[in-house]
């Protein structure tokens, strides 16, 4: 079956939205600003399963985690296995979530980066790598306070692009 043009758009506003997250995780930081570093890959993971759950989903996620992995030049599975998770639970409780306003959906953003966060450290500590606490709350921090922006700014562009 064909796709519709707004389904082709889907998947390149998906892709490049993609590539700015893995631009945007491997951007050189200050040691100082890079705990305040938004998790963006899962934000887009947790805003692309939301928003298009039939066409984006686990596979999107576990994919992108590994790319992630690779270019980060970590533990491979570590963000794939996260991601996975996050967008399993975001497929299974999409509905719910797209009902709360975006600030409500804050606090779901909150808990799902936690998830990733500690799925991550958990397995890069397997190989000795070790992340703070306090870096890790700051991180889920930021990414919750960042999804407003994010939101708006994706629903504007897909609506200016007619992409759904």
């Amino acid at each position: 079956m064909p796709l519709h043009s707004s389904q082709k758009g889907l998947g390149v506003f998906v892709l490049l939205t993609t590539l700015v997250g893995l631009l945007a995780a491997i951007f050189p930081l200050s040691s100082s600003l890079k705990p305040l570093r938004p998790e963006l890959l899962c934000l887009l993971v947790i805003y692309w399963v939301i928003w298009a759950p039939q066409k984006v989903g686990i596979l999107y996620a576990w994919l992108v985690g590994l790319v992630q992995d690779i270019v980060e030049g970590v533990v491979w599975g570590g963000h794939a296995m996260a991601l996975a998770l996050v967008a399993y639970v975001c497929v299974v409780s999409y509905q719910r979530i797209r009902s709360y306003s975006v600030w409500h959906q804050s606090l779901w953003v909150f808990v799902l980066v936690g998830v990733h966060q500690v799925v991550v450290n958990w397995i890069q500590g397997l190989a000795g790598y070790h992340s703070p606490a306090q870096v890790l709350l700051l991180s889920i921090l930021s990414s919750a306070m960042f999804w407003p922006l994010l939101f708006i700014c994706l629903r504007q562009l897909q609506r200016l692009y007619r992409v759904h």
